[in-house]
């Protein structure tokens, strides 16, 4: 390759020297010219100036020749072929063995590649069904998919979790609205689990096996089985795999079926927050309190009943007709029906509360204070509006700025300064100690199937339902681990004994 190079540099070496011959000699020319046409001009010569003329053009076509010479010796591909083969020491004879060569390699390279394409997926490469939306226009845009990539585990604390029954909470139909939109916008970009904005899983808490654990998960084994809830930004449960971290997770109470542990963490954990931190009620200075929960059979309104009738208050509970007998199961000591009737009018006729639990949002903030002592406490459990939902552009960029720095430093202080309703692992403990010494009774109103959804999410968005509304997933999907299947457990669980 040196010497074809060395060639073609002395061919422009050439060339440049003609050039620039050329250019003397048609300085020289050119002068002549002007001093012979002064010349002419006394004495004209048309001799001289033929031959002149001539001159110039012999040597136009000598340059032009030359310059065509040099261009087609260094533009032939055959003359460099020829000259790099003579550069390598190889003859006709052996071109055959070079050809060889790099047809192998090039076959190599290219079966290494197929066979990398045709390895086994990986179990995280699988499909599952997920429950989701795929807009924001409401309970239209509610869907069931098959091919919702199956989440990773990304990080070293977390798990992967089989999913057998999760439940469907009021604020699953407000995200299919929009809830918490711009928020989850912003955090969906520091998950790696989440690609794009729709679909949006839905779902809040959930109860399964545990099939896959990050390195420095201490607190789990493969097969344990768990109960959890996530907040509204993150994806939801409402699939047949959810991966969450192992800080966020407990283990199932013994005793109960799938069905119904998936129906008491998220609803445990907002009835447990109403009452001790936002109204600062505690077994002690629950005693002797007047409580009103208004719609009691709500899925947060049958553990507030239960919770302030554990700890020794006088509970009243407005409900329909239909519930009262669940109502009184739960702890109610006195029912204001709901039913077409006026309920201002007959809470008018009994004393004041010390705290009122509004769970729905049919009743009014002013409404609950006009029936609270002076001194009383109301505390509303339904979704709050979220105001960066609303934000116009100058607003959104200030919010999406420091939505930057809060997750830049959230990684250091490990904490979420939007979560409301504080999600813990030792909650789900206190609730499943309860659960298991019977002081506390899980509701299920009705168990759907995924393919059901739709029924589902229009079942408790009617108002009609009376404690919590659970998906059963029976997993299709099977995860495997170093080619071996991981196991499967199935338990059977019962419904509460006035629910059968």
């Amino acid at each position: 390759m040196d010497e074809v190079i060395f060639h073609a540099s002395q061919r422009l070496e050439a060339l440049q020297l003609h050039v620039y011959s050329g250019m003397q000699h048609g300085r020289y020319l050119l002068q002549n010219y002007s001093e012979q046409l002064r010349d002419l001009t006394s004495s004209p010569s048309a001799a001289q100036l033929h031959e002149r003329a001539h001159q110039l053009l012999q040597w136009i076509q000598h340059v032009g020749t030359e310059l065509r010479r040099i261009a087609t010796s260094i533009s032939n591909p055959e003359e460099v072929y020829t000259q790099l083969l003579q550069f390598l020491g190889v003859d006709s004879a052996g071109i055959g063995i070079y050809y060889g060569c790099i047809g192998f390699i090039l076959g190599s390279v290219i079966g290494v590649s197929v066979g990398l394409s045709w390895q086994r997926p990986s179990a995280t490469g699988l499909k599952m069904k997920a429950i989701v939306c795929n807009s924001y226009r409401g309970l239209d845009s509610l869907a069931l998919v098959e091919d919702a990539p199956c989440p990773k585990i990304r990080n070293p604390d977390e798990m992967l979790i089989q999913v057998k029954a999760a439940s469907v909470d009021l604020i699953d139909v407000h995200i299919c609205s929009g809830y918490g939109r711009v928020l989850r916008r912003h955090l969906n970009k520091y998950n790696p689990n989440v690609k794009k904005e729709f679909p949006v899983i839905l779902g809040r808490d959930c109860s399964g096996i545990v099939v896959e654990l990050g390195r420095k998960v201490n607190n789990f084994e493969i097969g344990d089985e768990v109960w959890f809830t996530v907040p509204y930004w993150v994806p939801g449960t409402l699939a047949e795999y959810v991966v969450v971290k192992q800080n966020s997770a407990a283990k199932k109470p013994k005793g109960i079926s799938f069905e119904i542990a998936a129906s008491l963490p998220y609803s445990g954990m907002v009835a447990w927050d109403a009452m001790t931190c936002q109204a600062g009620l505690n077994i002690k200075t629950t005693q002797g309190k007047r409580i009103l929960v208004h719609s009691g059979c709500t899925p947060v309104g049958c553990i507030l009943l239960q919770l302030s009738h554990l700890w020794g208050a006088h509970v009243t509970t407005t409900c329909s007709l239909r519930a009262t007998p669940v109502a009184q199961a739960l702890g109610a000591d006195q029912i204001i029906v709901s039913d077409n009737m006026d309920i201002e009018k007959q809470l008018e006729q009994v004393e004041r509360f010390d705290v009122i639990f509004n769970t729905t949002d049919v009743i009014s903030y002013k409404m609950c204070l006009k029936f609270c002592q002076p001194e009383g406490i109301v505390v509303t459990t339904t979704p709050t509006s979220i105001s960066s939902d609303t934000y116009g552009i100058i607003l959104g960029c200030m919010y999406s700025l420091w939505m930057k720095i809060v997750c830049t430093l959230r990684n250091c202080v490990g904490a979420s300064p939007w979560s409301v309703v504080q999600l813990s692992p030792k909650l789900l403990d206190e609730l499943g100690c309860l659960v298991e010494t019977g002081s506390l009774q899980p509701v299920v109103d009705k168990i759907f199937s995924p393919q059901d959804a739709e029924l589902a999410f229009h079942h408790i968005d009617s108002g009609e339902t009376i404690g919590k509304t659970v998906i059963r997933f029976r997993t299709s999907t099977k995860l495997t681990q170093s080619g071996k299947r991981v196991w499967k457990m199935k338990r059977k669980g019962s419904l509460p004994p006035f629910l059968k």
